[in-house]
């Protein structure tokens, strides 16, 4: 996965959240934006990790939505392995496909132009 662009990996990441059950989705979205708030106010990495024990997104998501901390944790652990396995397996079928041999304008304009094709 080192080699494919970041960007790609974000929109890819994007798109297995929007891919998830309704209700697995709405628990990672709630947790994920309560940890980006908490990282927003922390000034360094420790103080990051006191906001995350104070004000556990965790926590604050099981009373959120009535659950218990272990289902919590079981719903983010198995929605985050649903999203790393949808990324692979898109980052596995892409392709880029070189088409500046056969492309027309590139073969007239004779300035070496290169054009490529993603297929996912």
């Amino acid at each position: 996965m080192n080699s494919v662009n970041p960007v790609l990996v974000q929109f890819f990441y994007q798109s297995a959240i929007a891919n998830l059950p309704e209700k697995k989705r709405e628990i990672y979205q709630y947790i994920e934006s309560k940890e980006v708030e908490l990282e927003k106010i922390a000034v360094n990495e420790k103080q990051f990790m006191e906001l995350m024990v104070e004000k556990s997104p965790f926590k604050e998501a099981s009373e959120y939505f009535s659950l218990s901390m272990p289902a919590i944790k079981e719903i983010m652990d198995e929605a985050q392995a649903e999203i790393d396995l949808m990324i692979i397996a898109r980052i596995n079928r892409m392709k880029w496909i070189n088409y500046s041999k056969t492309d027309r304008k590139a073969r007239k304009s004779q300035n070496k132009k290169w054009t490529f094709v993603f297929v996912s």
